[in-house]
Formats: structure tokens, C-alpha cells, sequence
């Protein structure tokens, strides 16, 4: 069923989109918002909003504004944002993040760190 969600994004409000054929080796970067469906290995960066498709493999770290996984990412991912895993989806690696949402059926192999921001969006540690 959350497979379902993906087909329901509205791809013209994307302005770059990476078809399940795409597959790529090295440092790739977006600008603005992006679908990737296909496999990527190396480092991703995105200054936007960046989706994994639920077919796409990613053997890379990401860092980006927002991020929303159905497939699989092998790699260490920091989100400035929103972070939402959807069911299926398998992230083996670490993960920093200020917002989750993590479906059940959903696995991550690895380490989530969760950083607040105060009101004028910076970092806040908090001390136990």
C-alpha cells in the first residue's frame, strides 16, 4: 500500500527526475527538487527536496534539505528537514535529522541521531 503513495507524486512539480534506467558513479548534486528511481553510487547532495524511489538502490551518502525514501539507501544520510521513510524502505547506514516519519515495515541499520532547532533554526543540543 505506501508503495502506492509513490504513484501518486505529482512529477511535474520536480524539476529533476532519474529514471529507473539512470544509473550513476560519483558525486551528483541538485539544485532543487528531485526524483531519483534508478542507482547511484558515490555522494549525493541536494539543496531541496530529494526522493528514492521505491525500485531505486543508492550506495552513497546524501545529505539534503528534505528527504522522502520508498526504496533503499546504503549509506549515511543527514537531512537539514523532514525525513520520511516509507514502507518498504531499508536504510543501512547512520542518519541525522531534525523530523522523522518512519512507517512500519521500514528498517534502519544504523545509528539515528535527532537534532531540535531553536526559533531561529540552529542546532540545539539537549543534556539528559
Amino acid at each position: 500500500m505506501p508503495r502506492e503513495n509513490f504513484t501518486k507524486i505529482n512529477e511535474e512539480y520536480f524539476y529533476t527526475i532519474l529514471d529507473e534506467d539512470f544509473s550513476f558513479k560519483g558525486i551528483i548534486k541538485f539544485k532543487d527538487s528531485s526524483i531519483i528511481k534508478g542507482y547511484i553510487k558515490g555522494i549525493i547532495e541536494s539543496q531541496s527536496d530529494l526522493i528514492i524511489g521505491p525500485n531505486a538502490v543508492i550506495d552513497a551518502d546524501i545529505s539534503a534539505k528534505a528527504l522522502e525514501c520508498f526504496g533503499r539507501i546504503n549509506g549515511n544520510v543527514t537531512v537539514e528537514g523532514e525525513t520520511y521513510f516509507h514502507a518498504p524502505a531499508v536504510l543501512n547506514g547512520d542518519l541525522k535529522t531534525s523530523l522523522l516519519t518512519f512507517e512500519k515495515g521500514c528498517a534502519i541499520n544504523g545509528n539515528v541521531n535527532m537534532r531540535k532547532k531553536n526559533k531561529d533554526n540552529k542546532t540545539v543540543s539537549d543534556k539528559l
